[in-house]
């Protein structure tokens, strides 16, 4: 039983490194998307900031129908980027579920083994008194009176 556990333990070992790289790497993709939204976001606020400055001194209509195009271009690619960022949460949220569970299996594993190890050396420090006792009782009959 303890080596059929061992290789899945084995097994399980190898499931978890993978998930947790996958994990890592959804991370690393959160990280990225969400400061690509910081940078479109500052982007935009940059831009407005611009048009404002812009508008104060005057525009005429097809600069002010470009500046509001715009605008609008980078609005939709924030709500896109949004999306996206919601989506690589999802994805490391999945990812962090799929590691825990291989964990979790993992420990449970470990926790067998730990108890057959444990059981194992409670029957072999029962057969070691066992024998002390026999001998015990050997030379206690042996001895002359």
């Amino acid at each position: 039983m303890s080596r059929a556990l061992n290789l899945l333990l084995e097994q399980l070992d190898g499931e978890e490194r993978k998930a947790a790289a996958e994990m890592n790497v959804a991370q690393l993709q959160l990280q990225r998307m969400e400061q690509q939204l910081q940078t479109l976001s500052q982007y935009q606020r940059q831009y407005v900031q611009t048009f404002q400055q812009r508008g104060r001194s005057g525009l005429e209509a097809h600069q002010f129908g470009h500046f509001r195009g715009f605008i609008d271009k980078l609005e939709i690619a924030q709500q896109q980027q949004q999306q996206g960022l919601q989506q690589a949460r999802d994805e490391l949220e999945q990812s962090r579920n799929a590691w825990l569970a291989v964990r979790t299996r993992k420990q449970a594993i470990e926790k067998l083994l730990a108890r057959e190890a444990e059981r194992k050396q409670q029957e072999a420090a029962r057969q070691e008194q066992k024998m002390l006792d026999n001998l015990a009782i050997y030379r206690f009959h042996r001895k002359p009176l």
